[in-house]
């Protein structure tokens, strides 16, 4: 991750609330070159400081090795669900896409 990125990142972050998240899923192939972008997520999101504020939120990754597209599928508090095909997706990008989504799904404070 370059230092931009990380910085952009690390702005981005304070500002989310993932209270409406029950569940997220990460599928990657770890031999593909584009499954940085999904690693480099799943670290973000299982880090112990969001791990302390969301104990609710289930982070489940699974490992392949058959080559697949990289995947991340998330399921809100309401049942529905998001699914983001990372393969041409940055870290930021899949940040930035899921924000207005928790937005809309938060609960009431």
């Amino acid at each position: 991750m370059t230092n931009w990125l990380s910085r952009e990142i690390r702005n981005l972050l304070p500002t989310f609330d993932l209270h409406a998240i029950r569940t997220v899923l990460v599928s990657f192939d770890p031999w593909r070159l584009d499954s940085r972008p999904t690693r480099d997520f799943l670290h973000i999101i299982t880090d112990d400081s969001v791990a302390k504020h969301y104990p609710k939120m289930f982070v489940k990754p699974t490992i392949k090795s058959d080559l697949s597209e990289p995947i991340i599928t998330v399921e809100f508090a309401d049942a529905s669900k998001a699914i983001f095909k990372a393969s041409k997706l940055t870290t930021l990008d899949i940040l930035t896409k899921l924000k207005p989504l928790c937005i809309a799904k938060a609960p009431p404070p």
